[in-house]
């Protein structure tokens, strides 16, 4: 049996060298049409690079702050905490590598960073109108309700055109224009952009950090901005209570001047001693008001910038020669793989 096999293993082996040989002679029989099938298709390739629009690609890394003094803060927020009063500081997890980069590629980030004003070409105007006119956009709408369409900082005046369009130029962006990455082993994104107008791609990289600070400072600072608003609230409305109770002490006093009466002290006792109370929950709400605009203002993220995009930026341009190349090859290998799938399927026939 063992005998049999080998004799199998042979066999099967010599198919396939014999295979190879058939097909090695069958490219070596066809090599003019395959050569002039390359140079043709390199000639496609050539007109394809002589055509195709040059692009412009604009970077920009940064880091995000988030160092927070935390001894000296959790401190604090432990005697604030005593009173009943909880200084916020946001959890980090909402914004790991892995969610910054979703949310710069973001609907709500991308639209915002496109409704931010530029100057190209000598013209400012929104980022978005500017997207519409180097694509010539307005050409491809001559004739229909949109053609003379014009965007605003203002959303509250878009129409369902506006929505639609503006969704689309965040289709287009995010399918091939701008992408995010993050370095091996630390904490530095790099967001990229490419764009046919040179202006727009640095202006858009510029409009989409700026916006992820905005959302990324917002969130982070939330439940401070709201632990403040809450204390500020409180602190007008005990100053109040405060003025109140001293002026009742002192029209009590004086009304009762020199009128030593007991029922009268007590009276007097009680007034003081609202006063007093008072006193003490404004001392304590402003005291926690202070650190309460302290920890604000450390938990505001600072995006630190380690690159930006400056002018010129790189230019992406396929060359004609490598082009011809690169097509040449690519048009010998499909030619190549079709004789072969064709001497294939009329050996399995015949």
């Amino acid at each position: 049996m063992s005998n049999s096999t080998t004799h199998h293993d042979d066999i099967r082996l010599k198919d396939v060298i014999l295979k190879l040989i058939s097909i090695k002679q069958l490219l070596w029989q066809k090599k003019l049409k395959i050569i002039v099938f390359s140079v043709i298709f390199g000639l496609l390739g050539s007109v394809y690079a002589y055509f195709k629009k040059e692009t412009y690609e604009a970077h920009l890394t940064f880091v995000i702050d988030e160092s927070q003094e935390s001894g000296g803060l959790g401190a604090i927020s432990g005697m604030a905490s005593q009173f009943g009063f909880n200084l916020g500081g946001a959890s980090n997890g909402t914004f790991s590598q892995t969610n910054i980069q979703e949310i710069i590629t973001s609907r709500r980030v991308v639209e915002e960073a496109l409704l931010k004003r530029g100057i190209i070409d000598g013209e400012e105007d929104l980022l978005i109108n500017h997207h519409i006119v180097f694509n010539n956009l307005r050409k491809k709408w001559k004739g229909t309700n949109i053609e003379n369409l014009y965007f605003t900082s203002n959303r509250e005046e878009f129409t369902l055109q506006h929505d639609s369009i503006i969704g689309l130029a965040f289709f287009n962006l995010t399918n091939g224009n701008i992408s995010t990455s993050i370095e091996d082993e630390s904490n530095i994104v790099k967001i990229s952009c490419v764009s046919k107008n040179e202006d727009f791609a640095k202006l858009m990289i510029e409009s989409l950090a700026h916006k992820l600070e905005e959302y990324y400072t917002i969130f982070q600072t939330a439940k401070s901005k709201n632990t403040l608003d809450f204390l500020s609230f409180r602190a007008d409305s005990v100053l109040l209570e405060l003025k109140n109770a001293e002026y009742r002490y002192a029209s009590y006093k004086d009304a009762n001047f020199g009128v030593q009466r007991a029922k009268g002290l007590l009276e007097e006792i009680r007034l003081k001693r609202d006063v007093e109370i008072l006193n003490i929950m404004y001392g304590e709400i402003v005291k926690n008001l202070e650190i309460s605009k302290f920890t604000l203002l450390n938990n505001k993220p600072l995006l630190n910038i380690i690159d930006s995009p400056t002018l010129p930026l790189k230019v992406n341009k396929l060359s004609i020669v490598l082009a011809f190349i690169l097509f040449s090859i690519l048009g010998l290998v499909i030619y190549s793989f079709i004789l072969i799938i064709k001497q294939i399927i009329n050996a399995e026939m015949s």
